[in-house]
């Protein structure tokens, strides 16, 4: 008698207001829910790369100028090839294109040539024009965040 839903009388009383819910579907429901979030959660930073775009549409800011720091290393990829050579300095490798593709071999032999050259470099500016694939573009991020340079900016070429 002293619960808050009235009990049932053999005659005509008022009817039980309380009902059953089973909680074992709802439990089901949400920790498949919560799985699922973490897991895409975990994935997000995974494929998370920063990459930096130069041509966003805003002015590029003075750097302050440093005699120590390593200069970027700057790709240049086009549908005939891949040149690579370091920021302000004369010296350029060219890696044609070939019917398979480019030298991706070739491209990361001289990437890892000059980042043992300074191995506190981290900076690679990629240009591309637009005929070249994204999957190219990707295999070249790739090979440089294998070598643990990823500070990458990704801009198209001057047209």
């Amino acid at each position: 008698m002293g619960g808050a839903a009235p009990e049932p009388t053999g005659k005509g009383g008022k009817k039980v207001l309380d009902a059953y819910i089973n909680l074992v579907p709802y439990i089901d429901l949400l920790m498949t829910i919560m799985t699922f979030l973490m897991m895409t959660a975990v994935w997000t930073q995974i494929a998370m790369l920063e990459v930096q775009n130069a041509s966003g549409g805003q002015e590029a800011q003075p750097e302050d100028e440093d005699k120590d720091k390593p200069k970027p290393i700057l790709v240049l990829v086009t549908d005939r090839g891949v040149k690579i050579q370091e920021e302000q300095n004369p010296d350029l490798r060219e890696f044609a294109a070939n019917a398979d593709g480019y030298d991706f071999n070739g491209v990361k032999i001289e990437l890892k040539r000059l980042k043992d050259a300074r191995p506190d470099r981290t900076e690679v500016k990629i240009q591309s024009e637009d005929g070249v694939k994204y999957t190219h573009l990707v295999q070249l991020i790739d090979i440089a965040t294998g070598l643990d340079m990823k500070a990458l900016t990704l801009t198209p070429t001057a047209q």
